[in-house]
């Protein structure tokens, strides 16, 4: 190997030593530079994340929610909408109990008396947090009832103090009762105008008188006005059959039809245990000479009902159940047969509009279908037409003046 050779091989060395060095120093930079971008992203992560702590609301409102359609909210009504007319007992009673059975999104109450209204409010929402899905609105104007599914009136007095309410929730003069009447008059009509595809569910009493007032004045269709009517009685009667036979009304059916009260009448060819007909297994129950006297079962549903008026003034848990059953079975769809307070024209000999219970499917338009009632004798259908025509006399006397 001679000295050129040996020249050569040192230069290459010393040049690849340089590249090394060269890249070694840009490694160095660019680690540097690395570290100051890291520096400066961490710094802005802090600075962003601070600033979503210290406006997390903001965040949550706005940022995190995309929207995908320019149209506004609230378009047309509200499938599971439900208002309920007038915060008396009833009224509370109602809404706390379709809320704790979460069959609506919206319930709308409705009261002239604004403090009251706004108690009755916050008392209701907070029992919004213990279930999901129901949302409580307030209001002082009927307008609020559009897009309402269903409309419950359940109280129409126009006082606007809490002694008012109390007068009116005590025994009332004719004028007073005029008066309810005449308001109840107004206010269905008004309910029609702003919720007209709305059933209108009636739990003031007496039931026949109302609805048929609702009947009259509304522009509601009559299938689409209804009230609780002999629900209410049929179920003490269920109640009462299974205490006396030590067994569950729920294993039990048993109807009673005509007016809510005194105006009832127990079909007995009804009632089941366990899909066991009873008239099957006594042929005497009901009649005079019925050594087991079914019939002061009759006589305690009576007594019973009136029992509860006299000390509460009114059945506001029997009422507000049978309505909310109601309202499940209108929103859902849910045809099933109830003995509620419909229109009979055209049926058992009655020419002219004539609300009375009757056993009837109710479906979401309101009652679908009436059903024929089945008289277990002669003596049961003589009873019915009576009962018929004091019904017709009382809706007379009561709205005579209206």
């Amino acid at each position: 190997m001679n000295e050129y050779d040996d020249n050569e091989k040192q230069e290459v060395a010393k040049e690849e030593e340089e590249e090394e060095e060269e890249e070694n120093d840009e490694k160095d930079l660019s680690s540097v530079h690395q570290d100051e971008t890291n520096d400066q992203t961490f710094k802005q992560l802090n600075n962003e994340e601070t600033k979503l702590q210290n406006d997390l609301a903001n965040e949550l409102k706005y940022n995190l929610k995309i929207p995908i359609t320019d149209e506004p909210p609230n378009i047309g009504p509200t499938p599971y909408k439900v208002a309920i007319v007038g915060m008396n007992e009833l009224g509370s009673a109602t809404a706390f109990l379709l809320i704790c059975r979460q069959i609506v999104t919206d319930v709308v109450i409705i009261d002239r008396n604004t403090k009251r209204l706004a108690a009755e409010y916050a008392d209701l929402s907070t029992c919004t947090t213990f279930v999901s899905g129901v949302n409580v609105q307030a209001s002082n104007q009927l307008g609020s009832c559009e897009g309402a599914r269903v409309v419950i009136l359940c109280d129409v007095s126009d006082d606007d103090d809490d002694e008012g309410q109390k007068t009116s929730s005590t025994t009332q003069s004719s004028s007073q009762n005029e008066k309810i009447l005449s308001n109840f008059k107004t206010i269905s009509r008004a309910i029609s105008i702003y919720a007209s595809d709305c059933v209108m569910i009636v739990g003031l009493q007496p039931f026949e008188v109302m609805t048929q007032l609702c009947a009259t004045n509304s522009m509601l269709p009559s299938y689409r006005i209804i009230a609780p009517g002999t629900m209410i009685d049929s179920a003490h009667f269920k109640l009462l059959i299974g205490e006396k036979l030590e067994i569950s009304p729920a294993s039990i059916t048993g109807i009673m039809i005509g007016g809510h009260g005194h105006n009832n009448l127990p079909l007995w060819n009804s009632i089941t245990v366990g899909g066991i007909h009873l008239l099957s297994e006594n042929s005497s129950i009901g009649k005079s000479y019925d050594k087991e006297n079914w019939n002061q079962l009759h006589i305690n549903v009576n007594q019973r009902q009136e029992e509860i008026i006299k000390t509460k003034g009114t059945e506001v848990w029997s009422i507000s159940m049978a309505s909310s059953e109601l309202v499940e079975c209108i929103l859902r769809n849910k045809r099933e047969i109830h003995t509620v307070t419909v229109n009979i024209k055209g049926y058992y000999d009655v020419n002219d509009d004539l609300f009375i219970s009757i056993p009837a499917i109710i479906s979401q338009n309101g009652v679908s279908h009436l059903i024929t009632t089945n008289f277990s004798n002669h003596n049961n259908e003589n009873e019915f037409s009576k009962i018929i025509e004091n019904i017709q006399m009382i809706i007379k006397e009561k709205l005579k003046n209206i």
